[in-house]
């Protein structure tokens, strides 16, 4: 056999559980239990990564912004609450009670993958 191609597959796709689905981070997709892609945007991809690689752990906002668009975070900006809340209307059984993406108050946000 000659050497591998770039773009060619290297073994099984590399995912991780996520509330009700799976984010497949070779794809870039998160994807029902099903596998049926269900549609998200890079930053709410990047954000659910960021908190895939750090399970169980608070992030504050400042942190999130850092690891996500390396930048820092302002106290009047509610970008990062407003993904949040799109990102548990896609993970989470029932958005309005989370149990995968929870508050810490006076912290920030904490992914609970197994709650």
């Amino acid at each position: 056999k000659g050497p591998t191609e770039a773009g060619q597959d290297s073994g099984p796709p590399r995912r991780l559980r996520c509330g009700v689905g799976l984010l497949d981070l070779d794809s870039c997709q998160l994807l029902d239990a099903d596998g049926k892609e269900i549609p998200i945007t890079a930053m709410e991809f990047e954000l659910q990564k960021v908190f895939s690689e750090r399970p169980n752990r608070p992030l504050s906002r400042d942190q999130l912004l850092n690891l996500t668009q390396n930048r820092g975070w302002d106290p009047y900006d509610r970008s990062i609450d407003i993904r949040i809340a799109r990102l548990r209307r896609k993970i989470e059984p029932d958005p309005e009670k989370p149990k995968f993406l929870k508050t810490v108050r006076g912290m920030g946000y904490m992914f609970v993958p197994q709650p």
